[in-house]
């Protein structure tokens, strides 16, 4: 009679690692597949974010961005200078109110962004060779319109403006060639580096896509293990990665971070091959980058869930941490010209080094020995944060106190 061989089960304590991995695995992968809302966290939620978030911002370029025109001269010269207006591709003249009180109406019910004041005497002062000026006002709390708002009423101005000097200096018997020298003996050539057209898909799609990225493996990585506390099923989970905390954790977060690395490819192939955003620099220094975002903000999940060892909180504090995190990355605002304290915030994020990182090469196109401090640091978070929570985790964790909070 052959002798039975003895079954080994993973929950047996001296289970290799390996076996201890892939039995959490499978453990997390039928709870996931037990819950539609949790997989869909890692799936499809984030990619239909991401998707709308580019949406956003595909037409590149604000057009016709409306602003109206006050003209007290009508004359030739400000019906011309409304009609370059209107060619302009940012603007679109909506209106021509008959005064400032009338226009600043528009302002304030946000049916245009900005009011040219053309005032009375123009072109008869420009044919005397007097000096004269137009008014631009504008809504300032839309930095972003007018921002290019501005950029083209200055470039029309400028064009009408240069246009009357040379006629009036070529009246004046100067050659073309004289006229343009004597009107502009020093020229200023602007020259836009890195995204020539200020395109929002490269400015803010290329940034803000990271920043929602980071806010769904936070929330991951404290969903995954705050559902093992809540659930009080933390000795099952230990007992299937053979009482190793390392293995446990491993096991669990594989799959954010596999679902999340994918996501963070997606990206990079998205806007590098198919919206035509090149990466110029160092694109092995970028790919480590985002993988170790990931690996970052799984960590510091990591450390949320077993600081606070409930489900709830440890969501709130996700939230207060990551929601804000593109406001402190120095994208919309320098980081030198921040406060000390926010500074400081912005520098201990995660994803203030990835931007920083991302910045240099995609665009700008920095070797990679440019990164090496950004992707040092993110390795930083991922160890300073990942041994942290695990360490609170294995002190803390066993205890049934430790059990069932919301």
């Amino acid at each position: 009679m052959a002798s039975e061989t003895p079954r080994v089960t993973l929950s047996e304590t001296q289970a290799p690692v390996a076996r201890g991995f892939a039995a959490v695995l499978r453990r997390e992968w039928q709870r996931l597949r037990a819950d539609a809302w949790d997989l869909a966290m890692l799936g499809w939620i984030p990619l239909l974010v991401c998707a709308l978030t580019w949406w956003i911002f595909s037409a590149g370029i604000a057009r016709d961005v409306p602003v109206v025109v006050v003209d007290h001269d009508r004359s030739a010269l400000s019906r011309s200078l409304v009609r370059m207006l209107e060619q302009a591709p940012g603007i679109a003249v909506v209106g021509q109110p008959a005064s400032e009180a009338e226009a600043l109406q528009w302002l304030r019910e946000r049916r245009a962004y900005g009011v040219l004041l053309v005032p009375r005497q123009l072109q008869q002062q420009l044919l005397t060779g007097r000096a004269a000026s137009v008014q631009w006002f504008y809504n300032g709390q839309f930095s972003a319109h007018v921002g290019g708002l501005t950029r083209d009423v200055r470039t029309v101005v400028s064009t009408l403006s240069a246009g009357a000097e040379l006629t009036a200096r070529e009246k004046r018997g100067a050659s073309v060639v004289q006229a343009r020298q004597q009107f502009e003996p020093i020229r200023l050539r602007l020259v836009s580096l890195y995204n020539e057209n200020a395109n929002y898909e490269a400015f803010l799609a290329l940034a803000v896509i990271p920043s929602m990225l980071q806010i769904f493996i936070t929330l991951a990585a404290v969903t995954a293990i705050g559902r093992e506390l809540k659930a009080g099923s933390v000795p099952q989970w230990l007992a299937a990665a053979g009482q190793r905390w390392g293995t446990a954790l491993a096991g669990k977060l594989a799959i954010p971070a596999l679902a999340f690395t994918l996501h963070g490819l997606l990206f990079v192939l998205f806007f590098s091959q198919v919206r035509g955003w090149a990466v110029e620099g160092s694109a092995a220094a970028l790919l480590v980058g985002v993988l170790l975002l990931v690996t970052a903000y799984l960590a510091v999940g990591t450390l949320m869930i077993a600081a606070t060892l409930a489900l709830r909180t440890a969501l709130s504090m996700a939230a207060f941490v990551t929601a804000p995190a593109f406001a402190f990355s120095g994208q919309g605002f320098p980081l030198m010209a921040m406060p000390p304290l926010a500074r400081g915030w912005a520098e201990a994020l995660p994803l203030t080094h990835y931007l920083q990182l991302q910045s240099r090469h995609w665009l700008a196109g920095a070797p990679w020995a440019y990164g090496v401090g950004d992707l040092l640091v993110l390795a930083g978070f991922t160890l300073a944060a990942g041994l942290a929570g695990g360490w609170l985790l294995k002190r803390r964790a066993l205890s049934p106190a430790a059990w069932g909070r919301t």
